[in-house]
């Protein structure tokens, strides 16, 4: 039987991404927060939930044993040295975790691929910015070109869209979003770079991803990537492809840019939009496999403006590419 209550989730990581988190879950029709948590009482993040109406705690992860409420999934927005601690607790006490760090403790999740592992799964992890950003693309590539021998992804962002956490994770970034993309395409053959923009210009998240092929069709690709494309911007409506598919060099090259919704984290912070909205389409897929039926959303209601026309066609760009430090 279909239940109209909200699914009950905690947050535990009060900074950029649980922040923006929280924001966006306040306007899900099928998910409630019912703990937010951090570390520092006068955090921002904390702060900002609290003049929300939502239950705060500085008490890390005993707070969700403390609170006497039943979670059943938290997002966990530390760092991937404290989702392994984390990870263990919460099995421990049958609480779904959705990892947003790149701990690679649990099965990895892409929306538009996988999203119904989350039913049977006990820690879904998010990949990375850079794998949920090129992973459905490279997915469709691998569909139409499967003697594709090696990938490239290059993912720019702006200087203050990465935090601390990712600046930590550095490692775990790359390892995280190269197994993602041999796990979802059957490549072992895998780079990733990560280039950070150090100037005043504030650049959307712009991934570039090339896949080394001799077959030079693209005209076979063009109807599968346009479904991609709008599986993808079912969740994350600021995600474009810039221009047309070419072919280069040996390559097939793609431009993917991503304009985030601006709710906590500046618009041009994509990487940051991007992994929320992908972990709260996650646990709204878990909603519905519960029962749980859409309720009116009761938080604040702003949404990015969305181009109608570039739903369905790939678009040009001005946008210039940052260049190598």
């Amino acid at each position: 039987m279909a239940s109209s209550a909200k699914l009950n989730v905690g947050i535990i990581g009060s900074g950029k991404i649980g922040t923006d988190l929280l924001i966006k879950i306040m306007r899900s029709r099928f998910l409630k927060c019912g703990l937010f948590v951090g570390r520092d009482y006068s955090s921002q993040g904390l702060q900002k939930a609290k003049s929300l109406g939502v239950q705060i705690s500085d008490q890390s992860i005993d707070a969700f044993s403390h609170s006497g409420q039943k979670f059943d999934v938290v997002f966990d927005a530390t760092s991937a040295a404290f989702h392994k601690k984390h990870a263990e607790i919460f099995r421990i006490a049958g609480i779904k975790a959705i990892d947003l760090t790149p701990a690679k403790v649990g099965r990895f999740c892409v929306p538009s691929i996988d999203s119904d592992v989350v039913a049977t799964e006990d820690n879904i992890n998010m990949v990375t910015c850079g794998g949920q950003a090129s992973v459905p693309i490279i997915n469709t590539l691998s569909k139409v070109y499967p003697e594709i021998s090696h990938i490239e992804v290059h993912s720019h962002l702006a200087e203050d869209s990465v935090g601390p956490g990712t600046l930590a994770n550095i490692d775990e970034y790359y390892s995280s979003t190269s197994s993602a993309i041999a796990n979802y395409s059957g490549v072992n053959s895998v780079e990733v770079h990560l280039q950070v923009e150090h100037s005043s210009w504030k650049p959307d998240m712009l991934t570039v991803v090339r896949a080394h092929t001799t077959d030079a069709n693209l005209e076979k690709l063009y109807g599968p990537l346009h479904a991609r494309l709008q599986q993808v911007r079912a969740h994350v409506p600021g995600y474009h492809i810039i221009g047309t598919p070419r072919y280069l060099n040996g390559a097939i090259e793609i431009l993917i840019s991503i304009r985030g919704q601006g709710d906590w984290v500046p618009s041009h912070a994509g990487n940051l939009d991007i992994i929320n909205c992908a972990a709260i389409a996650i646990a709204e897929k878990y909603a519905q496999h519960k029962g749980i039926q859409e309720s009116p959303a009761t938080g604040p209601q702003r949404v990015a403006s969305v181009d109608k026309t570039r739903l369905d066609v790939f678009h040009s760009s001005k946008q210039p590419v940052a260049e190598s430090a």
